[in-house]
């Protein structure tokens, strides 16, 4: 009688189980679980204070850096000061990771190896930089210069902090910068068209910063 009612109390245990299990509730219990776990990949935090990790930033493709960027504010002219890394994040586009790793990461071009820009205020509303690059003889060029300003974007009209190549070198070209997170930036760089407007952004990000400014090379 004792093992009648022990498998009886069993089999009804194990059916409130598998009803609780199959729930609705259940699954969004599982769901929320799993959300709020840590993820295990999320192993490079970009700064103590910030909430962006080097996987989440390198998980962006063009369109959503670009989108992005647009939603964000301006950089402030006093906070970047110092050298910064570069990454140009294109997840998921073979097409475009292809083309960056050409024209962006071969130490054996004439540009070299990208390892970022560098930024030193001046006033409060301008100031300078420059890009680096490594070669494959472990050489790192300081070049590429530009001076910085605050003032609308060239895209959106929206407030930026403005990289104008032109000042220095025979170019359109012009770099913008806002801001994601504590140490993080997400950048756009335009050129002039024929018709008088500005092409496609390009885009990037920087991390920084990694070390104090140098200065471009004469």
């Amino acid at each position: 009688m004792r093992l009648h009612r022990f498998l009886v109390l069993a089999a009804v245990a194990l059916l409130t189980l598998a009803f609780v299990a199959c729930s609705p509730q259940a699954e969004a219990t599982d769901a929320d679980v799993v959300a709020e776990a840590p993820s295990e990949d999320a192993s490079f935090p970009l700064s103590a204070k910030g909430t962006w990790t080097m996987e989440r930033l390198l998980a962006l493709d063009h369109e959503s850096t670009v989108a992005l960027w647009k939603a964000l504010p301006a950089a402030d002219m006093a906070e970047l000061d110092g050298h910064y890394q570069g990454i140009v994040p294109n997840a998921g586009d073979a097409e475009r990771q292809a083309r960056t790793s050409g024209f962006m990461y071969d130490e054996g071009s004439v540009r070299g190896y990208w390892l970022g820009k560098a930024y030193r205020p001046l006033t409060e509303t301008e100031g300078e930089g420059y890009n680096r690059w490594r070669f494959a003889d472990r050489t790192i060029v300081r070049n590429g210069r530009f001076a910085t300003r605050m003032g609308p974007s060239l895209i959106d009209g929206q407030p930026s902090y403005i990289m104008d190549y032109g000042a220095f070198n025979d170019t359109t070209l012009v770099d913008e910068i806002r801001k994601l997170d504590e140490g993080v930036y997400l950048g756009v760089g335009t050129t002039a068209t024929e018709d008088g407007g500005r092409s496609a952004p390009g885009h990037f990000a920087l991390v920084g910063p990694t070390d104090e400014w140098i200065g471009a090379e004469e």
